[in-house]
C-alpha cells in the first residue's frame, strides 16, 4: 500500500517520527528516533492504528493484545517489542529496528533469476525460525506455570526477516493467539494469510502449535522450489488449492533435495495435524538431519551470503534511512502483494469457480501427497508435469463362472418408476432456477464523508434553479447534476455512483458463485473504499455485515480494488450499502 494521504506525525510521545515505512488497511509503521544525553540516539520502528480507526475499540484491542504477547517473548530470533504508549488517543507500540532483507524479497529475485538456494542456507534459515516458534510455543505463565498456548498463526515469508548480521527474526505477532487472552479470536474467525494457513485454520476449527508447523512448512517448501505452494490469483482459487490439491512432490522442482527432506515436507504438510511433527524443534531437527552431510549455515555464512548478493539492494536501504534521519527523503513503501515474480506450482485446480462454496471447500479435503521415485524425478525434471489424479486400481481377474441371479417381481419397479418422475421434476425445476435473472446488488446511498450540496443559484435564463456540484477534491463549483446528499438513494450522475454500477456485474457473479452460509433471506452490508487522488482505490472493507473473512467477501473486495474511479486532489472515503 502506498503512503496515506495525511501527512506523518512529526512525534509520537518521546520519539521523532522520521518517515513512514508502510501503511495498510488498519495499521501503519514508521522509522522513529529517540535522543538522549551527550549525542546518543537510537532508531526504532512504530507500529500503530490509522487515524480513523483510533477509537475503534476492536483494534485497540487487537494492539494491545499483540503489544501484551510480544512483550512477553525475550528471543534472538523474534523481534523485540520495547514498549506500549499512548499520546494524544493515539495507541502505538514501539518495536527494533532490524536492517538486512525480508525473506519474501529473497525468494522473489532467486525466482526470477533461477537462482536456487543452497540446502545449507535454508537448513540455517529454518533452523532458526524453528527455535523461534518453539520458544513462543513454550512459553510459560510466570504465575501459574502452565503454558501461555500462543500461536503466531501467520507464518509467512513477509513476516521472516534476514538481518544483515544473518539472523532470522520472525514478525508480526498481530495475530497471534494466546491461551485465554482478553482479546481472543472468535471462534470461527478465520486470519492469517490464507495461503499459508493450515486446513483447520481455514475452517476456524479449534488450532494449536501445529499450525504454524504447517506454515513454516510451506515456506521451507517454496524456499526449496521457488515456487508459490498454494497462493493463487484469487483467495476463492487459494482455498481451494489448500484444501483440494494434491501437493506435488518438491523434487519435481529441485530434483537435489534430498528424499528424506522430501518425504519430512510431505509429513508437515499433511491435512491431518496428527501426521505432522508435533512442535517447531522437531521440524527443525528432522531438516538438519535430512540434509546431512551438508552443514546448516551459521549466522556469519548467511552474513557473507546477503552482503555478496544483496549488496546493491543493502546499500540502497541504508542510503534511504540515512536522507529520511537527515531529513532530505522519505523511505519508500516495498510493495509486498506483487507475486508476478514469484510463479505457483503446476496444479490442477481450475481458474473458474465450480458450483461448491468455501464452506463445502473446508468440510471436504482429501489428503493427497505426490512421492515420487529418484528415477520419476530424473524424467520429469526436463518438462513442466502437471498434478494427475490417481488411477483406478485394476479388479482381478476372476476365475469362477459368471453368476446369473434372477430377481423375482415385487413393488420394487413401481417405486423406482416413481423415484424416477420425482429425478426428473427436479432436474426439471434446476434448469428454470438457472435461467431465472440472478440477484443483483443494489447501491443505495453514496459517499457518507460529502457535505449535503447547497441550494444552487437560478438560471440565468430565469427558467429555474440549475443543480451545481462540487468536485470530490474541494474545487470550484459548476453546472452539472445534482450531488446526493448522505441517507439517500444517489444518482446517476454521481461519478462514483457510475463507477460502482458498471462493476455491478461483477459483484451479482461474486454473490452468485459463493453463496453465504447465513440462510438468511436478505443480506445487508456496508463497504466503505478509500481512493486515491490518482483514482485507484487503496483500501477495502467491510464495516458492517456478514462478509468479512468469507469467499464472496474476498471476491467483492478482489473486484471492487480493480476499479477505477475519478481523480481527485485528495483522497475520497466512498461508503455504500449493498443489499442482496
Amino acid at each position: 500500500m502506498g503512503a496515506l494521504g495525511v501527512a506523518a506525525p512529526k512525534q509520537l510521545g518521546r520519539y521523532e517520527v522520521l518517515a513512514r515505512l508502510a501503511s495498510g488497511g488498519m495499521g501503519e509503521i514508521f522509522l522513529a528516533r529517540l535522543e538522549g544525553a551527550a549525542g546518543f540516539e537510537k532508531l526504532f520502528v512504530i507500529k500503530r492504528i490509522l487515524p480513523h480507526l483510533a477509537d475503534d475499540e476492536r483494534f485497540r484491542a487487537m494492539l494491545i493484545a499483540e503489544a501484551r504477547i510480544a512483550s512477553r517473548l525475550a528471543h534472538a530470533n523474534i523481534c523485540q517489542v520495547y514498549e506500549l504508549a499512548e499520546t494524544d488517543g493515539q495507541l502505538y507500540i514501539v518495536m527494533e529496528h532490524l536492517e538486512g532483507i525480508g525473506l519474501l524479497t529473497l525468494l522473489r529475485r532467486a525466482s526470477r533469476e533461477s537462482m536456487y538456494l543452497e540446502l545449507g542456507f535454508i537448513g540455517g534459515v529454518v533452523q532458526q525460525c524453528c527455535e523461534a516458534l518453539h520458544y513462543a510455543h513454550e512459553l510459560r505463565d510466570r504465575d501459574a506455570d502452565e503454558l501461555l498456548g500462543i500461536v503466531h498463526r501467520d507464518v509467512t515469508p513477509g513476516n521472516i526477516f534476514l538481518t544483515e548480521s544473518g539472523v532470522a527474526k520472525l514478525l508480526d505477532f498481530g495475530i497471534a493467539k494466546a491461551k485465554d487472552a482478553s482479546a481472543n479470536t472468535q471462534t470461527g474467525t478465520v486470519k492469517g494469510k490464507h495461503a499459508y494457513m493450515a486446513p483447520e485454520q481455514l475452517r476456524g476449527s479449534s488450532i494449536d502449535r501445529r499450525v504454524d508447523v504447517f506454515a513454516l512448512a510451506v515456506v521451507t517448501y517454496e524456499m526449496l522450489a521457488l515456487r508459490a505452494l498454494f497462493q493463487r490469483r484469487t483467495d476463492y482459487l487459494t482455498f481451494r488449492a489448500v484444501m483440494e490439491q494434491p501437493t506435488p512432490d518438491v523434487r519435481r522442482y529441485r530434483p537435489d533435495t534430498p528424499e528424506a527432506l522430501a518425504e519430512l515436507l510431505a509429513s508437515a504438510l499433511d491435512r491431518d495435524p496428527d501426521r505432522r511433527p508435533a512442535t517447531a524443534r522437531q521440524l527443525g531437527a528432522g531438516v538438519l538431519d535430512a540434509i546431512v552431510p551438508v552443514r546448516p549455515w551459521s549466522a556469519g555464512d548467511i552474513c557473507d551470503f546477503l552482503r555478496a548478493s544483496f549488496a546493491d539492494e543493502l546499500n540502497r536501504r541504508r542510503a534511504e534511512t540515512a536522507r529520511a534521519i537527515e531529513g532530505t527523503d522519505a523511505v519508500p513503501d516495498e510493495l509486498e502483494d506483487d507475486d508476478r515474480d514469484f510463479p505457483p506450482v503446476d496444479t490442477e485446480v481450475a481458474d473458474s469457480p465450480d458450483h461448491r462454496s468455501s464452506q463445502d471447500l473446508v468440510r471436504r479435503s482429501p489428503v493427497s501427497i505426490e512421492r515420487l521415485s529418484s528415477q520419476e524425478i530424473a524424467r520429469r525434471s526436463s518438462k513442466p508435469i502437471r498434478v494427475e489424479p490417481p488411477a483406478p486400481a485394476s479388479a482381478p481377474a476372476s476365475t469362477q463362472p459368471p453368476v446369473m441371479v434372477v430377481h423375482k417381481r415385487s413393488v420394487l419397479w413401481p417405486l423406482l418408476g416413481i423415484a424416477m418422475v420425482g429425478i426428473t421434476a427436479a432436474a426439471l425445476y434446476l434448469v428454470w432456477k438457472q435461467r431465472q435473472p440472478p440477484d443483483t446488488i443494489i447501491v443505495t446511498e453514496s459517499r457518507s464523508d460529502l457535505p449535503p450540496a447547497a441550494d444552487p443559484p437560478p438560471a440565468a435564463d430565469g427558467s429555474g434553479p440549475v443543480p451545481a456540484v462540487t468536485d470530490p477534491a474541494g474545487g470550484s463549483a459548476k453546472a452539472g447534476p445534482a450531488r446526493p446528499r448522505p441517507g439517500t438513494p444517489p444518482r446517476s450522475g454521481d461519478p462514483y455512483t457510475a463507477v460502482l454500477t458498471a462493476h455491478r456485474p461483477q459483484l451479482n457473479r461474486c454473490m452468485n458463485d459463493n453463496p453465504l452460509p447465513t440462510g438468511s433471506a436478505k443480506v445487508n452490508a456496508k463497504v466503505q473504499i478509500i481512493v486515491e487522488p490518482s483514482g485507484r482505490p487503496k483500501a477495502v472493507a467491510f464495516v458492517s455485515g456478514p462478509l468479512e473473512g468469507t469467499a464472496a467477501g474476498a471476491c467483492l473486495k478482489s473486484a471492487l480494488s480493480a476499479a477505477t474511479f475519478p481523480s481527485a486532489k485528495a483522497e475520497v472515503t466512498v461508503t455504500f450499502p449493498i443489499s442482496l
